[in-house]
């Protein structure tokens, strides 16, 4: 993103690629192609197929790594779906910036040169896709981004950063982790409807009678607390369930994720598990709605949905 010469409003930069394949960064040739100028908020999965394509391709072509850059809005979706299908060796790395590069103190060239880094460090070969920000490098599958504003927008829970950049070096701050549900042949161009209701106070989803089973491929809910809904949207949990609707229930709450036995009233995790929901572990929301999508799209039955979810358990 580049602002006006009054320094306003900022947008999509048609000279993104030419900056990039002009940046130097300790000897590493970076070769740039334009897939979407587009805002962040406007990335669909088929960009993300043409990504995987791409990325691909270049890897196997002898590119030591790939580097994405992305808008940060869905940056950590785009990077934990990625994570889903990335079958390569070589690092992906996802990175962007927080403020516009012609901005005083735009952070987007030092992100980019982490994020080269990283993509050419043989200590982050195996990790999988990871997310480059502020110095620190992070697990798709953990990371979040945690500030509207702040130059250091993204955290990784509940284990931290996987490493720090330093210099030319990538430090690992722990080692790295067995890579959890890899889909290679998930196809990615068209994800299947699964729609996210938020619980809240008195919420009793009476959205769901107007949203015929059929018409749903599966259903995230964005629970309180440790993955509870008021006793009120049981029943109609209870009958999507019934017509074979996968229900996920993740929590709102930004940490400490969704429990299976803390608690055994109507609406509790203990009462919606009973009922054949499923838990969220320690993915939030967003995240748990895409790993629903992509086990759908790849044909996966009920027993290997709460296989894949129970990686995640908390």
């Amino acid at each position: 993103m580049t602002q006006g010469e009054d320094g306003g409003h900022a947008a999509p930069d048609s000279a993104a690629g030419e900056r990039l394949t002009s940046t130097l960064i300790d000897g590493i040739e970076l070769i740039a192609h334009e897939i979407a100028n587009v805002s962040s908020s406007d990335v669909r999965p088929h960009h993300l197929a043409e990504v995987l394509e791409r990325a691909r391709h270049a890897v196997d072509a002898g590119a030591a790594g790939v580097v994405l850059t992305h808008g940060t809005d869905t940056l950590e979706e785009s990077a934990f779906l990625l994570n889903r299908v990335w079958d390569r060796e070589a690092p992906l790395v996802v990175t962007g910036a927080m403020r516009p590069a012609s901005a005083p103190g735009a952070d987007g060239p030092a992100n980019l040169q982490d994020a080269a880094r990283t993509a050419a460090s043989p200590s982050a070969r195996g990790a999988g896709v990871l997310v480059v920000f502020d110095g620190h490098v992070h697990l798709a599958d953990q990371v979040s981004k945690v500030s509207s504003r702040s130059v250091a927008a993204f955290a990784s829970t509940p284990s931290g950063p996987l490493a720090i950049v330093d210099g030319a070096e990538l430090r690992l701050l722990q080692p790295l982790p067995r890579r959890a549900v890899v889909l290679p042949d998930a196809p990615l161009g068209r994800l299947p409807r699964v729609p996210t209701l938020m619980a809240g106070l008195d919420d009793d989803f009476d959205l769901l009678d107007h949203l015929p089973a059929e018409l749903l491929s599966g259903l995230v809910i964005a629970g309180v607390g440790m993955g509870h809904v008021s006793p009120a949207a049981m029943p109609r949990l209870r009958g999507l369930l019934a017509d074979g609707v996968p229900v996920v229930v993740a929590t709102r709450i930004p940490s400490g994720g969704t429990s299976t036995h803390h608690y055994a009233y109507p609406g509790s995790e203990v009462d919606l598990l009973e009922a054949g929901a499923l838990m969220a572990g320690h993915l939030p929301p967003a995240k748990a709605r895409l790993l629903l999508q992509v086990l759908l799209a790849d044909g996966a039955s009920g027993p290997r949905i709460r296989e894949s979810f129970e990686t995640y358990a908390s």
